[in-house]
């Protein structure tokens, strides 16, 4: 998506909820940089794009992104932050921030706001300076938030990163004097279920909401308001598929229904018990009582700009050399670019691009659209097709082609693709037919490229479903080496990535699961048992459960047949079970029920 198409989105988006240009802009920037964003002619800084998509009720991790080097040391560098937070050594986090501090020329709104709320993190965690927590944190709404007042909160226009600092200073306050803090927390929930466009975001900001409120009237001593709050926010996470804050949430539903509901309780301390489990058999922490309410939540694809330029040049086969003579510039310049230790100028970066015909510039996503409308639309396509609910995802399909500007490399690719999925899912072509289409779909953005090549390079998300489905194709025809093969690849390509798997989460997780199926199928039972384990440390690294009970459940069948029956039992099963249900997973539960009852001779709950 190029800074036309960007602009065109945020138009849109601003004009369809009637918002205005100052107050969009309001403490973020100045309306002129809307205006230029709108008018095609220029993009912002990475921070602002953000904040501006944000406050559009939209979710950043809908985006890829393209970052230069700098601007991705900055994230990296707010990571380790609020890593050595979460971790608790506070000194290395205060480190840290120094030297994000010094890194900055001057006191700018974004960064002075994300300096001020480390610091309240580090007073009111640190040194249980609750009261100078506040304070700083008043600082950093007043950076783009002058003169907030909560009786005006409808009045506002409030991203993500935004709602979270309020509530952050609502929990700071709490630990001054719960008494005195009057907040109208129905009003709050109502606000961001208006506000948040996006699901995710909703999730997001609605779960940890759910939580501070809950917390407030437990301090009051109002147990069933603070579990009616804590239920809300649970509900969220699990239909989103989200393990953020779960643990927590889970353990304080178990507080509250304790000695009030006995079934109640039983029920979900089974769910409590399982994801438990899971976190403990691969070591990752599970917090159960501590959230970390500033944490953000991150999780688009993003490229450095070293990468995707070595990737290209490598599969086109040319040698830095041969880049430096077509562009005139000096092969030094190149290898420090690849390399990483060299920022190109706009005009080198543009030249770079055009000869390697890449084609994704500050932005892209899936689909190139002017609507976020379409991206939903483009989820829940995906989302009916997974449930396998093809005619009603071919219906909505038809509707979103409709709307697509072909003139997009991203939009011909997706619906050559989805035309292809659907006629193979209705039998109308043959398996191979299906092959020789999606090869097609993917060589529109990678002309230069074989399949034997793609663990060369990181695939986009479509371009990994793309694949993907190939090698499902290959697989159905009995070719299930073939199918292994090209999955294996796909993998290497990822790994071999400079960036980070989480950020690669949605293609590399549908890759794991299929892998671990083929694996299974061909009796590699030891890969497959390794890449069920891989994922699942994946999944519990990013937050993301919508695939963990599958992930248990394979685990368990492969090591049954790799041991002939003497492990792991039928405690597994249930465990798959209990967090199936937590996520709210109702097929796979049928399924696996099904499916235990027919072995066991029992029901698994």
């Amino acid at each position: 998506m190029n800074k036309r198409e960007i602009g065109n989105l945020i138009f849109y988006e601003r004009t369809k909820r009637n918002i205005g240009l100052s107050e969009l802009a309001n403490g973020v920037c100045s309306v002129s940089v809307i205006q230029r964003l709108e008018g095609s002619e220029r993009l912002p800084d990475s921070l602002v794009l953000e904040r501006l998509v944000e406050r559009l009720g939209k979710s950043v991790n809908k985006m890829e992104f393209l970052y230069h080097e700098t601007a991705y040391d900055i994230y990296y560098l707010r990571e380790a932050v609020e890593r050595y937070a979460e971790e608790q050594q506070y000194e290395e986090a205060a480190e840290a921030l120094i030297f994000y501090e010094s890194l900055l020329k001057g006191k700018e709104a974004l960064h002075w706001q994300y300096i001020c709320k480390m610091r309240a993190v580090l007073a009111g965690e640190q040194e249980g300076d609750h009261g100078k927590a506040a304070m700083l944190l008043e600082e950093a709404i007043e950076q783009t938030l002058p003169d907030f007042e909560w009786n005006n909160l409808d009045y506002y226009l409030l991203g993500e990163s935004e709602l979270l600092l309020l509530l952050m200073w609502i929990q700071e306050k709490m630990e001054e004097d719960a008494a005195h803090t009057v907040i109208d927390g129905k009003q709050l929930l109502r606000y961001i279920q208006r506000t948040c466009q996006d699901e995710e975001v909703l999730a997001n900001i609605y779960s940890k909401a759910a939580w501070v409120l809950g917390n407030m009237e437990l301090k009051r001593q109002n147990p069933k308001e603070a579990l009616w709050y804590t239920l809300e926010g649970e509900k969220r996470l699990a239909e989103n598929g989200l393990l953020l804050h779960m643990p927590q949430f889970l353990e304080r539903i178990l507080q509250l229904t304790e000695e009030e509901d006995e079934k109640a309780y039983h029920e979900w301390k089974k769910q409590r018990d399982a994801l438990q489990w899971v976190y403990e058999e691969y070591d990752e922490p599970y917090e159960g009582t501590r959230l970390a309410l500033w944490k953000t939540y991150r999780q688009q694809e993003v490229y450095i700009v070293s990468e995707l330029v070595s990737q290209e040049r490598k599969i086109r086969r040319h040698s830095q050399e041969k880049l430096a003579d077509a562009l005139d510039i000096d092969q030094k310049t190149v290898s420090r670019l690849e390399r990483g230790r060299y920022k190109p100028k706009q005009g080198t970066f543009q030249k770079i691009k055009e000869y390697l015909e890449i084609h994704r510039d500050i932005c892209s996503t899936r689909l190139a659209v002017e609507d976020f409308a379409l991206l939903e639309m483009e989820r829940e396509i995906a989302r009916k097709s997974h449930y396998k609910r093809y005619e009603e995802a071919e219906l909505l399909f038809q509707q979103l082609k409709s709307r697509l500007s072909m003139e997009w490399e991203e939009n011909q690719q997706y619906v050559k693709y989805m035309e292809a999925c659907f006629a193979a899912e209705k039998g109308e072509i043959t398996g191979e037919e299906a092959i020789e289409r999606c090869v097609e779909a993917f060589r529109i953005t990678r002309k230069h490229m074989e399949l034997d090549q793609i663990d060369q390079v990181v695939l986009s998300r479509m371009e990994a479903v793309i694949v993907n489905y190939i090698s499902v194709n290959y697989y159905r025809m009995g070719e299930k080496q073939e199918a292994i093969a090209i999955l294996e690849k796909v993998k290497a390509g990822y790994i071999n990535s400079k960036v980070d798997l989480k950020y690669h989460y949605v293609a590399i997780s549908l890759v794991l699961r299929n892998l671990a199926a083929c694996y299974e199928e061909c009796d590699l039972f030891e890969e497959a048992v390794g890449v069920c384990e891989d994922g699942a440390r994946l999944v519990l690294r990013c937050k993301r459960g919508s695939m963990l009970g599958f992930l248990v459940e394979q685990k368990a069948y492969t090591t049954e047949r790799m041991t002939h029956g003497r492990l792991p039992g039928k405690s597994s099963y249930r465990k798959a079970y209990q967090i199936d249900k937590l996520m709210r997973d109702e097929r796979r539960m049928r399924s696996l029920q099904n499916a235990y009852e027919s072995d066991y001779k029992e029901k698994i709950d």
